[in-house]
């Protein structure tokens, strides 16, 4: 498993800082996993989600690796949302909500 791990990181052009920031694991773990160790169920589950492939493929590297037959399927998460979900984690909650507000307005000026 970890080597199909290492690989679907790679693939998507990722480090292991960034999965472990938005899995909110730390890089020693992620790395730990990569070389073979039993990652847990909990963040088993997680990396399926994150990578978006099926458990089965996964766990035992069998059938398809994506859940669904689209082919054009992307990442969870790019460079850049990585770097927002880093960030918002940093933030307060009066941060938190003047951003929200920011790019609400940005993204539908016309709502009132």
């Amino acid at each position: 498993m970890g080597d199909r791990l290492r690989l679907l990181r790679k693939e998507r052009g990722l480090t292991q800082i960034e999965v472990a920031v938005a899995l909110d694991v730390s890089r020693s773990h992620i790395t730990q996993v990569e070389l073979g160790a039993d990652p847990g169920f909990a963040l088993f589950v997680q990396l399926a989600d994150f990578y978006n492939v099926s458990l089965d493929y996964l766990y035992r590297g069998f059938g398809s690796p994506f859940p669904s037959a689209d082919k054009n399927c992307q990442p969870p998460y790019s460079a850049e949302e990585l770097a927002l979900i880093e960030l918002w984690r940093e933030m307060g909650e009066d941060q938190r909500n003047l951003i929200l507000t920011l790019i609400e307005k940005a993204v539908r000026p016309n709502v009132a």
